[in-house]
């Protein structure tokens, strides 16, 4: 029994060592999970103009912080452990030697700085966190640099530098580490490419429909200018890439030589290409050299392009035309695309049918000048259409335009600008110049108004004229049998009245 219990206690002898070793182990890796601290950047976005002043963070997660959580951006986590002490060691304060490495980061990473890590803020908060960051190399505390070194490229200005020296004590202690910090950097966002008609171009091009909605209208050959804003993303001299691209609808031509970028010079800074794919008006396409000191200068600012655009006979009328504008930002196959529709514009029309008044038949051949009439119903101006479809206006009635009626009496008229721009009084009119053979000539101009929706079928026009009346052609037999009867019945009333006569005498 001794032997026993004394090869019992032997036992647990030789393991106490081992239970020790463990215990040790235990207390040393739960000492290293205390050495680290983790740091989540909670990415919020604020609208142009909208950043609020800096607030206070105060390493705690918070709900109260503002703006949007915000995905897709890029923080880079350094160690300045060592530029931190130096400043320290020349007499800077804690907040003075934090403030010189801020500083020294507002562009770029510092040479001082040694990279550890990146990482990318994800959907649904915004967050990424930097894991098991030391809180000591020895005896010295760790100072970490955090940087935005890439964003979305709507994104005009990055996040201020963060530096954070540890330890962090948990709020409203001094004792507790906090080894769970959250910080929010914030960032300032614009529209990334904004098109729009110039202010004079609204003024030439709108018009306010019968039900008061406004939309923007031009005749063939009208010019009319745009303006194209581009946000310049922060980090743009990082980007190969930096293009916009116009592509019309059919029916609008870019005039590319008018095509300007304020601040910057053409052939030096950026260069401008004809742009026309299959089907669509005649665009264009600017590139941007993205190694231009001009054009890195522009970072965090807008970009404003100007030029201008003519309406060709290609459009057709009630058709709306857009003018799509594309912005690209990025590197090699990496590239953030973003669209932005021009306005809508329209062009009008009137189609007509020349029919017999009394049978409906189609009539072919009638000749029309387009005129613009006034109140009264005074012709004021003859419409003069060139080949690429622009009109010109002349009081005279030479050389206007001739407009035929077809082998199915149809005849059109396109591009026009609505009846709604005509100065006040006047209206569109057809002045009938030659009739269909055998037809009266019509006597006055036949109104018509152009608006949206006129040059649809349903709302075609019909001119009708008169056929004239049938005479027999002269010596025809149609009127013999009349000049017959009436020279018997002549000669019958002779004979017999000199009859009477005779025997009156008697």
């Amino acid at each position: 029994m001794k032997n026993k219990l004394w090869t019992f206690i032997a036992g647990l002898i030789l393991l106490l060592p081992l239970t020790l070793s463990s215990f040790v182990a235990s207390t040393q890796a739960f000492a290293a999970d205390t050495s680290t601290v983790n740091v989540t950047l909670h990415k919020r976005v604020f609208d142009e103009g909208q950043l609020p002043a800096d607030k206070q963070n105060t390493g705690e997660v918070t709900t109260d912080f503002g703006g949007m959580p915000l995905a897709g951006v890029t923080f880079t986590a350094y160690d300045v452990t060592d530029q931190y002490l130096t400043l320290r060691g020349s007499g800077d304060t804690a907040q003075q030697a934090i403030a010189q490495i801020q500083a020294d980061s507002t562009n770029s990473a510092p040479a001082y700085a040694t990279m550890l890590s990146s990482g990318v803020t994800t959907a649904p908060d915004g967050t990424y966190t930097f894991t098991n960051l030391a809180l000591k190399d020895g005896n010295k505390d760790k100072v970490y640099l955090f940087l935005e070194t890439d964003s979305p490229t709507n994104v005009i200005a990055k996040a201020a530098p963060i530096v954070l020296a540890m330890p962090i004590y948990a709020n409203g202690s001094d004792t507790q580490i906090n080894t769970n910090i959250h910080v929010y950097p914030k960032n300032e966002k614009a529209d990334p490419i904004v098109k729009d008609l110039t202010d004079q171009s609204k003024l030439d091009l709108t018009v306010t429909l019968p039900d008061g909605s406004k939309i923007f209208n031009a005749a063939y050959g009208q010019t009319f200018g745009y303006t194209i804003q581009v946000a310049v993303p922060w980090n743009i001299k990082d980007k190969d890439t930096f293009t916009v691209v116009d592509t019309p609808d059919m029916g609008i031509d870019i005039n590319t030589a008018s095509v300007a970028v304020a601040g910057l010079t053409k052939g030096t800074d950026y260069t401008v290409a004809v742009n026309q794919p299959a089907g669509k008006g005649l665009g264009y396409r600017i590139t941007f050299d993205t190694s231009s000191a001009a054009v890195r200068a522009q970072a965090g600012k807008k970009l404003m392009i100007t030029y201008q655009a003519v309406l060709t006979n290609a459009a057709t009328p009630d058709t709306g035309l857009n003018n799509t504008a594309s912005l690209a930002i990025g590197n090699g196959t990496d590239l953030t695309t973003t669209d932005t529709p021009g306005p809508v514009i329209y062009t009008g029309g009137a189609k007509f049918i020349k029919e017999d008044k009394q049978s409906a038949a189609k009539l072919a051949g009638a000749e029309f000048k387009l005129v613009r009439v006034n109140a009264s119903g005074d012709i004021v101006a003859y419409a003069t259409q060139a080949a690429d479809g622009s009109y010109t206006w002349n009081a005279a009635a030479a050389g206007a335009t001739i407009y035929t009626s077809d082998a199915a009496g149809m005849l059109t008229l396109q591009g026009l600008a609505y009846s709604a721009k005509l100065a006040a009084g006047e209206s569109y009119a057809l002045l009938e110049t030659k009739a269909p053979t055998g037809y009266a000539l019509l006597t006055a101009p036949v109104k018509f108004t152009v608006t949206q929706g006129s040059y649809g079928d349903r709302n075609t026009i019909t001119i009708v004229n008169i056929q004239k009346g049938i005479l027999p052609a002269t010596g025809g037999s149609g009127i013999v049998i009349f000049l017959v009867i009436g020279s018997i019945l002549m000669a019958s009333a002779y004979l017999w009245n000199k009859k009477r006569q005779d025997q009156s005498e008697i």
